[in-house]
């Protein structure tokens, strides 16, 4: 989607800045996290901006997570509906520079609605709380350098989220138990990548080890899965011409 939105600014040359086609690509999908993530690259933190009451009675800026089908009308076509501006906003987070990440990919899906079906309607606060204590913790333990990885690992433990869709992914209770800096050396943090099923390793070495690692505690489970070192896209989106 935000390739469309990039794309339809180079084909109709309309010179749109990063932050309007933000608000062309919120327009439609309402997760700002990852329009943001994609858009400007590297460690984001989005949020969604209060529109104004008139902007929210508007039929083609949708108010469920993603349009369907055009709402506007039968002109939409020929006369495009411009969003509000700000509709989102972000901040870009340092990162230290020795990390890297492992992505851990299973050979299996895990749709968005049954991720959210199986999380409970309401939490225990002392859970919620858990979680609120080591969000500013983990900001400073991804920028701090060198990393400190017993920090960065305890800063991405959870309450909210893991626990209750490990079982949709066979497996993920034992690798987020047992995988840590102290039985693995050079890793960092892991943790369930979105609603999953990829599984997310932060690390500053040893990467085809830790990798190993897990690939082999899937397979335990019946689970073949591909692997990938990643480095962080800081630039986002880029057109390149040839």
């Amino acid at each position: 989607m935000v390739a469309g939105v990039v794309l339809g600014d180079v084909v109709g040359n309309l010179g749109l800045s990063k932050a309007r086609m933000l608000d062309y690509c919120l327009m439609i999908e309402r997760h700002p996290d990852n329009v943001d993530a994609a858009l400007y690259g590297g460690f984001v933190g989005t949020y969604l901006n209060e529109l104004d009451p008139a902007d929210m009675e508007r039929k083609e800026i949708p108010l469920s997570e993603v349009l369907p089908e055009p709402a506007g009308g039968v002109d939409t076509g020929l006369q495009p509906p411009e969003p509000p501006y700000n509709i989102g906003h972000y901040e870009q987070f340092p990162l230290a520079k020795e990390l890297r990440f492992i992505a851990i990919i299973p050979n299996f899906e895990v749709s968005t609605a049954d991720a959210r079906a199986v999380l409970p309607k309401s939490y225990e606060r002392k859970d919620v709380v858990f979680n609120l204590q080591r969000i500013p913790l983990l900001l400073r333990a991804l920028e701090k350098s060198p990393p400190v990885p017993e920090t960065i690992y305890q800063a991405m433990q959870d309450k909210v989220h893991q626990p209750y869709r490990s079982q949709l992914i066979p497996g993920l209770t034992e690798i987020l138990r047992d995988m840590n800096p102290k039985t693995q050396q050079g890793l960092c943090g892991i943790c369930l990548s979105g609603a999953g099923p990829t599984i997310l390793a932060l690390a500053t070495s040893n990467f085809e080890t830790i990798a190993e690692a897990i690939l082999a505690m899937f397979e335990k489970e019946g689970v073949h899965c591909e692997w990938k070192l990643l480095n962080p896209a800081e630039g986002g989106a880029i057109v390149t011409r040839e």
